[in-house]
């Protein structure tokens, strides 16, 4: 794949994984959804979303087979042996080589797990719902590999400096943190915007602080903002309709 239409993974596991995001640049789709949009559900024409997705199937092994979700920004892992159908899920998980895990985001957190040792992948769809809720600590929990031997790469997705939230979202996370010691560090995740009542939520930070809560420390990326670079990503927030990104891993053969 070319280089404008990726970004892989920079973390220290097994080079048998392979995981990325793609970008907005590269296919054949028509503004608002230009051009390489993979979603079927944002109101795209169907034949070239078909045509964008073989293009990118073109540019990987042909061994390879996919599960994609149907997303609803809740709490739900699923573990998969084969593709099938799209499942009802925001995350995806296996031990089984050439499946890719796919999630697909325009401003939500996208995270790859992985076991160092390429035994295990995971892919994780975390809008601020599925962060409060648990979308983290349940597809850990459905892991075999121990926190310890766990690497996360924390994907593209809408920066502190853009994304605003009312008091209800800084709630929610405040109401489940659990040990009342890290109230300090989700509060420190939510700053006061410009406008009264609203505040800037920074999705990394939170992801890397449930994340460290329960014990998994080898977590890298967090280094984008969706909003902020039009040309090569797809933001909700700043767009509206618009197309998607995909954010896909697998355990290579």
């Amino acid at each position: 794949m070319t280089v404008k239409q990726t970004i892989f993974a920079d973390w220290a596991v097994s080079p048998s994984i392979v995981a990325f995001t793609t970008t907005r640049q590269g296919g054949v789709s028509e503004p608002p959804f230009s051009s390489f949009n993979l979603a079927i559900h944002v109101g795209d024409d169907s034949h070239r979303v078909a045509s964008n997705r073989a293009l990118l199937k073109g540019l990987l092994p042909v061994q390879l087979e996919w599960q994609w979700l149907e997303q609803v920004h809740g709490n739900d892992a699923v573990v998969v042996n084969r593709a099938g159908p799209a499942l009802s899920a925001d995350a995806v998980l296996t031990t089984h080589p050439n499946l890719v895990c796919c999630v697909q985001t325009a401003d939500c957190l996208p995270l790859f797990v992985a076991a160092v040792d390429g035994a295990e992948v995971a892919v994780i769809h975390a809008g601020w719902k599925g962060l409060a809720s648990g979308i983290i600590e349940n597809t850990i929990s459905r892991m075999s590999t121990p926190t310890s031997s766990l690497a996360v790469f924390l994907g593209p997705a809408i920066g502190p400096c853009h994304f605003e939230v009312g008091e209800e979202v800084r709630s929610s996370f405040l109401a489940v943190v659990g040990s009342s010691s890290l109230i300090p560090a989700m509060e420190a995740c939510f700053t006061p915007s410009e406008n009264r009542g609203k505040y800037m939520a920074d999705l990394y930070a939170i992801a890397r602080l449930k994340l460290s809560a329960i014990g998994l420390n080898r977590i890298s990326g967090g280094d984008y903002c969706t909003y902020c670079d039009d040309d090569k990503f797809f933001s909700y927030r700043r767009d509206g309709v618009t197309g998607r990104m995909l954010n896909a891993i697998y355990i290579e053969a």
